[in-house]
Formats: C-alpha cells, sequence, structure tokens
C-alpha cells in the first residue's frame, strides 16, 4: 500500500499571533480515500514586538545584524558600497595634509586650531589599520575664548535650497574611529555635530547654534556626540548632546547610557553613530511624532539607545551637515600653542545602514 499525504505549515509573526497546522487528507494508492487527519494548532503569543529594523539582541542591547563593514576588510572598497554616501581614510590630502582631494569637506582655519594629516595608523586589540595617515585636530588657548578646529561636511543642500546637494537624509550611520592624544585630559569639549535647518526660514539656524529651548521657533535640529568626564580627568565617555523638541532648558539633552565603556588616552576606539529622523502625521495637532531614533556604539558595542526622539515637525527638514569638530570653551593654560590639546580621527564612513567595526 502507497501513502501520499500533504503537509502546510502556515507561519506568520506579528502582535497577537496565530499559528495554524494542517494535515490534510491522505489518499491512498487504491484510490479509497480516507480522511486520516485533519488537525489545527492554535497558539496566541502576545505582545510579540519586533523592531523594524534589522536588529537582533546582544549583552548589550540591540545591534544590526550585517555590518557593512564585514564584507571590506581594512574598509578596502568600502566607499564604493551602494549603502555609503560618503568615506574618507585620510590617505589622499594634498598640500602637506591641510587639504582634502576630493573637495567636499571644509576645513576650519584660524588663529587657536590646526585640522591636518599627519603620519600615523588605527591600531585597536589585534587590529592594524591601512594606510600611514590620520587626521589631527590641535587647539591651543592664547588667553581667553573659546577654540574650535576639525572639518564639516555637507550632506544635503544647507546654505540655500539650490545648492544641487539634493535633499539631505532622513536617516544616517556614521563611523569613525577616535584617538585621544596621551596628553589630553577632560575638559568642556562639544564636537561630531550632525544636524540640518529649514531652507524654507530665512532665520534658520545653523547646524551647532546653542542656547536655544525651542529649536522648531528657530528651524533646526543637531545632536552631537562628544566627549565627557570629570575636569582634568584621564578617562572619558562617550556620548549624546542633542538639541531636540523635547529638551528642557537652553542647552542640550546628554541621553542615559546603557553600558558604560571607559574612553583612555591614547587608544583607538570605533564610534558609530545612528540618528533617524522622527516621522510627522499633518492630521495630528502636533505633527511630530516620538520615533526618532538615536544610537551609539563602541567598538561595536551599544552604548545607547533612544528611540522616542522628536527632532522635527515638518518632513523637509533633514539631514544635511556634518561636523567632525573638537569645540573648547576655554583651554586651561597648558594648552599653549606649543603644547596644544590633540585629538586624532580616522576611516570615517557615512552611510544608509550600520557599518561596524573595520574587519
Amino acid at each position: 500500500m502507497m501513502l501520499g499525504y500533504s503537509l502546510t505549515w502556515r507561519f506568520t509573526m506579528r502582535r497577537n499571533v496565530r499559528h495554524s497546522l494542517t494535515a490534510g487528507r491522505e489518499t491512498l494508492s487504491a484510490g479509497i480515500s480516507i480522511a486520516l487527519c485533519a488537525a489545527s494548532l492554535l497558539l496566541d503569543i502576545a505582545a510579540v514586538s519586533l523592531a523594524a529594523d534589522p536588529v537582533q539582541k546582544s549583552p548589550y542591547g540591540i545591534s544590526p545584524v550585517r555590518p557593512i563593514a564585514v564584507k571590506y576588510p581594512n574598509d578596502q572598497g568600502i566607499a564604493d558600497d551602494p549603502e555609503v554616501v560618503f568615506a574618507d581614510d585620510f590617505e589622499s590630502w594634498v598640500k602637506g595634509g591641510t587639504e582634502p582631494n576630493v573637495g567636499r569637506w571644509s576645513v576650519r582655519k584660524n588663529k587657536t586650531s590646526r585640522t591636518t594629516v599627519v603620519r600615523g595608523q588605527v591600531t585597536s586589540n589585534r587590529l592594524r589599520g591601512p594606510g600611514k595617515g590620520i587626521l589631527e585636530i590641535a587647539c591651543w588657548t592664547q588667553g581667553s575664548g573659546s577654540q574650535v578646529g576639525g572639518l564639516s561636511l555637507k550632506l544635503g543642500n544647507y546654505n540655500h535650497a539650490n545648492e544641487g546637494l539634493g535633499d539631505g537624509y532622513d536617516e544616517l550611520y556614521i563611523r569613525y574611529y577616535i584617538n585621544f592624544d596621551e596628553d589630553y585630559r577632560a575638559v568642556r569639549n562639544h564636537g561630531a555635530n550632525l544636524g540640518g535647518r529649514d531652507l524654507k526660514r530665512s532665520s534658520a539656524a545653523w547646524v551647532g547654534m546653542a542656547g536655544i529651548r525651542d529649536v522648531s521657533t528657530r528651524g533646526y535640529f543637531y545632536s552631537g556626540v562628544q566627549p565627557r568626564g570629570d575636569s582634568g580627568s584621564d578617562e572619558l565617555e562617550m556620548g549624546f548632546y542633542s538639541y531636540h523638541l523635547d529638551k528642557k532648558g537652553p542647552w542640550g539633552e546628554n541621553y542615559e547610557v546603557l553600558k558604560k565603556i571607559p574612553i583612555r588616552m591614547g587608544r583607538w576606539y570605533c564610534v558609530e553613530r545612528r540618528m533617524k529622523l522622527n516621522s510627522v502625521d499633518y492630521h495630528k495637532s502636533d505633527p511630530a511624532n516620538a520615533d526618532g531614533i538615536e544610537e551609539l556604539w563602541i567598538d561595536g558595542k551599544l552604548t545607547i539607545r533612544k528611540t522616542d526622539v522628536r527632532f522635527r515637525r515638518i518632513e523637509h527638514l533633514r539631514i544635511a551637515l556634518f561636523s567632525l569638530e573638537t569645540y573648547y570653551h576655554g583651554l586651561p593654560e597648558q594648552y599653549g600653542r606649543n603644547h596644544p590639546i590633540k585629538v586624532y580621527f580616522d576611516n570615517v564612513v557615512i552611510a544608509k545602514s550600520y557599518i561596524g567595526p573595520m574587519s
């Protein structure tokens, strides 16, 4: 006797999932049909929440599954990946390392800072990075005032609507390597800002402008990634400093740190941030939905995740500027021109999905 059968398994996952297993009719070869079984198994699973983003659990929280960098050992060829918006390994700068060859960076030049490519290489754990050039941002005091050095990069139309740079982005990941010089000590330092401005408003503030309680009144937003630590300390912690719609005062908000990873001087660390702007619903009295996301990874470990951020009330306000810089509110006298405070950077990648550390 020959026995044939059919088995179907319908499987879906969403909130309050229902699974069904059905064993169909089995048919004898003699042509006699016998209903051997018809079973249905129903399982109700309550409140299964799946993130819309491709993520998985790790000991440190939520981490993306497939980093771009995995496909490109030592970042070789990563600039050509379709998800990558921009990349710079600081190997092709010209004029003695003072000017970018690609022309997209804008370099800050003033009397209290120096931004230039110097000889060096990323070394982290068992990794020895490619190339022989790294970016150095050196600042010094002249007795009073603030000190700022570094780079900025337009990711969309920023000064005016006809720059030909596009509309910007609703979501970006930015990864770079950072090394605080061995003589660096904790001091108020703002840097690595990401944001945008409403070009339909003539009074829109510039990314990085401080002291504004309601950023929507000035048509802009931004969030910085910066080192924090007790004044003079040789140990730091990386965190956000965010100018969003719901911050309580005139200054930026520091998000809660989920996993504390100490940053020590003279060592390279891989820093990656994610900014996803909130959605907008014009049918609501306040159109800004609380679904924007900011995340921070240090050496591939998630340290900060905030998922209810509101940056904008209008859809055309998008991410259009990134600055890789240091901004000090007055350096101690020990950091003079002959002994500046220095921070090093390398292997900057900006992409539309998670990048991850160099493989």
